[in-house]
């Protein structure tokens, strides 16, 4: 029986060693870096950029809105959103490496 959509999204999201490993390193960072910071600015410049690929494109608007309560949790919303959603494209590829050859159609 196959999964419906979204038990299917969550699966490839935290149901695999690839995201999950991801996760915790994100959910972890600000342990790890914390040492070695003095401020929170930089501390939040790691988690930006451990979240790279999608958080430049979901803090975009972050730029526009300054410094308010709004605009703080906009910036770790989207944060957060954009580690889920590296998560899911992981768990994607997790997938798609793990399947064999002869289940795609392609013949050596």
């Amino acid at each position: 029986m196959r999964d419906s959509r979204p038990r299917a999204v969550v699966r490839l999201t935290f149901a695999n060693p690839l995201s999950l490993g991801y996760l915790a390193l994100v959910a972890s960072l600000p342990l790890l870096v914390s040492p070695w910071t003095e401020g929170r600015a930089f501390a939040d410049f790691w988690f930006a950029l451990a979240t790279a690929p999608s958080s430049p494109v979901l803090l975009l608007p972050d730029v526009l809105t300054g410094l308010s309560g709004w605009a703080t949790a906009y910036h770790y919303t989207a944060l957060a959103l954009s580690a889920l959603i590296n998560a899911f494209l992981l768990g994607l590829a997790h997938r798609a490496l793990r399947r064999s050859p002869a289940r795609q159609g392609l013949t050596a």
